[in-house]
């Protein structure tokens, strides 16, 4: 499996990208509304926990299915169609809505996912750029709610992208290609259990940090809008850097630099939204180097990086948020991360590899 033409490239990366910011805006819009009108309903707060199971937690099994039977567009194409649906149905029947917002969210993501890594083999950029409008989707959809706008208006943004994904040409997958090398980046590994394990950590400790930061200046409109650009710019250039100048260079570099400005300079805006920006450039690459260890199975690939997501975010359940969000605990946090991705990358790459 080559690298596709550029014309192929470019049009999956814009039609794929743009149906993620939509079918994020439509599920953050679908599940931020019942949260939104009825915050304390314990009601509430299990469909929202459920959403998150269901859109994270289930892209693993159905990564592995839509890999089995090899139709990722065909995911992705059904993943938005029930993304659509849960907003129809959301007036009527609340706890249908999120199982159809979780479920369609997840089968576009494998889908999507599938598609992002198979556009340049063992490069991490296509995939982050794939990712990355996701942050601004949730922020519009929010966004929407919050404005009184209906959700019927970011059903048009799905109906583009579904038309878009229906029309532009797909890339080869690996699956496509019975004696498809392994990218000689892999070439040398050895216990790829444990170096997937250990890429996996990597995220969920990544997850973990992302959701007990305190960063008080995100209140203001201006601000909440540049952090939402920082994580899009970080995770969209983050693979496309790690490309060019090497992954463990780019990936572990970023994670060192952004432990004291989001450690100890988080209520400054400055500082953080430097380090919101350099700490999301991790996920491209640790997405890409799962991938790499398991080069015929895309789709599962990308699930596990989610449910290892997901994992990350129910962790502070089990004890007291405010002891995760310490300065200290959050530092020596992000350092064990970097350690930890270092050691992976490593491995992944024979010690060679920049």
């Amino acid at each position: 499996m080559g690298r596709p033409p550029q014309s192929v490239l470019l049009g999956n990366l814009a039609a794929f990208g743009t149906a993620h910011a939509a079918v994020d805006a439509v599920c953050a819009a679908v599940i931020f509304s019942l949260f939104w009108a009825n915050s304390s309903s314990t009601d509430a707060v299990i469909l929202v926990i459920a959403y998150n199971i269901f859109a994270f937690a289930f892209q693993a099994p159905l990564g592995f299915i839509v890999d089995y039977v090899r139709r990722p567009v065909a995911a992705a194409l059904f993943g938005i169609s029930l993304v659509a649906a849960s907003a129809l149905i959301l007036p009527f029947n609340a706890a249908c809505a999120v199982i159809l917002a979780g479920f369609g969210n997840a089968l576009f993501h494998v889908g999507g996912g599938t598609v992002s890594l198979s556009l340049s083999p063992g490069k991490a950029g296509p995939p982050g750029i794939f990712v990355a409008p996701g942050a601004f989707g949730i922020f519009l959809g929010m966004l929407a709610v919050k404005s009184g706008l209906p959700i019927a208006w970011l059903l048009c943004g799905l109906a583009v992208s579904f038309a878009a994904i229906a029309l532009v040409k797909p890339p080869g997958f690996a699956y496509d290609s019975p004696n498809r090398q392994v990218p000689a980046r892999r070439a040398r590994v050895s216990a790829i259990e444990l170096t997937v394990l250990i890429i996996l950590l990597v995220i969920a400790m990544r997850s973990l940090v992302g959701l007990v930061l305190v960063l008080p200046w995100k209140t203001d409109v201006a601000l909440g809008i540049a952090a939402v650009g920082a994580i899009v710019l970080g995770k969209g250039l983050g693979g496309v850097l790690a490309d060019r100048f090497g992954w463990i260079r780019i990936a572990v570099g970023a994670l060192l630099a952004s432990s004291p400005l989001l450690s100890f300079g988080a209520s400054n805006p400055v500082a953080g939204l430097a380090g919101l920006f350099l700490f999301n450039m991790t996920m491209p690459v640790t997405l890409v180097a799962t991938a790499n260890a398991l080069p015929r199975w895309p789709g599962f690939a990308f699930g596990l990086t989610c449910l290892a997501l997901i994992i990350g975010a129910f962790i502070p359940l089990a004890g007291e948020k405010a002891v995760f969000s310490a300065p200290l605990v959050v530092f020596a946090s992000i350092l064990l991360s970097a350690a930890a991705l270092h050691v992976g990358l490593r491995r992944s790459f024979g010690g060679e590899w920049r």
